[in-house]
């Protein structure tokens, strides 16, 4: 098949075409509300700790960013923007929301949930700049946008140029790195970490930056791949991701920094779990109907439903879901539904007001 270039300005144009890209929004943002949900269970917030169902539900939606991560690759690999375009015009759309419901979050944990002093309310506002607080976690993932946002402009020109093997090469490298926290774990040794260095070999291909070329890769080479052949792989990869997810956060000896290396993003378990998502998906043609409408409803606002939905889903969880008394399970996704609504219902109220639409969308 030939190469096929994608720029960000007829993926834009015929976004009607790929619609399926709406459905994996929608998947991609609901999973990180459950992350978040499960949390309540691992953190033991309805008095009822269980860690058994924290891990079932913990192993099963880690692919949520690295599919934001590949949408972006879909949509914004080439850019022919130039870098001071495309800066203004991505950056701008990052960084005020960024601050924004950073402070939000800040005065909203202080004043309403755990009543904080104002110094150190002070304190968690003026580190925003540089570091998301405990009010709002999730927030971590804007703080990486930035850097890939600030990457792809140099990254296009090399894509828009590069052949199907060139890529091939270079996701290789990619791949290969997400065994190396694994390495460090069983030998202690990782191509040139020590003290004084954090950069091993691979350090530069490795990491979002690969989920990023990967949706390019996917979207431009996966059309020519019989229907079957793309839902079959993707079950298969998906499931491998989550069994080996799974396995392995229950075999490691329990610690937080265990735990998270198992659940590392840019894991090769994590990357099946993705790139099984990805390939169920693409391709997909929705039929014109109330589902669909749904779908397309929700991914408009799906920017909004991120930046939002930690106000509430603690507070559902703990005060709402909890109370009925459910097994673990359905009391994550209970919260998770309510929480997709609510936030929904809000970000859709507030985007009427035009100020605080360029804060969501």
């Amino acid at each position: 098949m030939e190469d096929q270039l994608r720029t960000e300005q007829a993926i834009l144009k015929n976004k009607v075409k790929i619609n399926w890209l709406d459905l994996l929004k929608v998947i991609a943002v609901f999973m990180v509300i459950v992350a978040h949900a499960n949390d309540c269970i691992i953190l033991n917030q309805d008095g009822n700790f269980n860690f058994e169902w924290g891990t079932y539900i913990g192993s099963l939606y880690r692919f949520s960013v690295p599919l934001f991560v590949l949408i972006s690759g879909v949509l914004l690999l080439p850019t022919k923007l130039n870098t001071l375009e495309f800066y203004k015009k991505r950056l701008w759309r990052i960084l005020p929301p960024l601050l924004f419901w950073g402070v939000a979050y800040v005065l909203f944990d202080g004043l309403v949930l755990n009543a904080k002093s104002s110094s150190k309310m002070w304190f968690d506002v003026l580190r925003l700049p540089l570091s998301f607080g405990d009010a709002s976690p999730h927030l971590w993932y804007l703080y990486m946008l930035v850097g890939l946002y600030l990457i792809i402009p140099i990254l296009s020109p090399w894509v828009a140029k590069a052949t199907k093997r060139e890529l091939e090469l270079v996701l290789a490298i990619f791949i290969f790195s997400t065994f190396i926290p694994y390495l460090k774990f069983l030998t202690g040794l990782a191509f040139g970490v020590c003290d004084w260095n954090e950069f091993h070999s691979f350090y530069y291909l490795s990491g979002f930056i690969g989920y990023l070329l990967l949706g390019y890769y996917l979207y431009t080479y996966l059309p020519g791949w019989s229907t079957l052949t793309k839902r079959c792989l993707g079950a298969v990869l998906f499931l491998s991701g989550y069994g080996i997810t799974y396995y392995l956060t229950v075999s490691v000896p329990f610690s937080i920094p265990n735990i998270e290396m198992v659940w590392y993003y840019c894991s090769p378990n994590v990357l099946l779990e993705a790139v099984g998502v990805f390939l169920m998906v693409e391709g997909l043609t929705l039929k014109p109907g109330l589902f669909t409408q749904l779908i397309q409803a929700i991914a408009k606002y799906s920017f909004g439903i991120f930046l939002i939905h930690y106000f509430f889903i603690g507070v559902i969880f703990r005060y709402f879901a909890a109370q009925f008394d459910l097994h673990p399970g359905l009391n994550v996704m209970l919260s998770s539904l309510i929480t997709l609504f609510v936030a929904f219902t809000t970000v859709w109220l507030l985007s009427r007001i035009s100020m605080m639409k360029k804060l969501l969308m």
